[in-house]
């Protein structure tokens, strides 16, 4: 909704739940990129790198393929951990007034840091499973990857939008 009115800059302050999601995914990122550089020189040439809708490698690469996800976490990490410092600046489904801002801003931050420690949980157990893979030369995703990660992202942000929309 576009208001004429400029929306009010507010600091939110973090609670615990905030710090654990935002220093836990800093430590899984960091833990993660260790990892790789532990097991790298170990590894063989060849690793799975894409996995199919059963949670079954599908397709193989170099295994210098494996810093990429690493790379990428860290660049998705720091760009939610950037964007959380604009919470004025995100689109709400409700007006963003002086009487609602502070709890909108709130719900859209904790979403963004449930997401910023979601991703390196998710793709800290997609390179384990690589490094496990290339390995022992058997190796799966698991059924309930799929669904996990699916809900993982979806159930938070239905329920997000949900109470931001009752909350006028």
């Amino acid at each position: 909704m576009k208001s004429s009115e400029p929306r009010p800059i507010i600091k939110v302050k973090k609670d615990l739940i905030d710090y654990l999601y935002l220093y836990g995914s800093y430590f899984l990122t960091v833990s993660m990129w260790f990892f790789v550089f532990y097991h790298y020189q170990s590894l063989p040439d060849d690793i799975p790198v894409r996995y199919g809708m059963n949670g079954m490698p599908d397709g193989f690469g170099h295994k210098s393929t494996l810093f990429f996800v690493p790379v990428l976490v860290s660049l998705m990490v720091i760009f939610l951990n950037v964007l959380s410092l604009f919470p004025n600046k995100f689109n709400y489904l409700r007006e963003i007034t002086t009487e609602n801002a502070e709890w909108q801003y709130k719900k859209a931050l904790k979403l963004i840091r449930y997401l910023q420690f979601f991703i390196p949980v998710i793709f800290s157990y997609i390179v384990y499973k690589e490094v496990q893979g290339a390995v022992v030369k058997k190796s799966s995703l698991g059924f309930w990857f799929i669904p996990v990660l699916i809900f993982g992202i979806i159930i938070p942000t239905v329920v997000n939008v949900y109470q931001s929309l009752i909350k006028k």
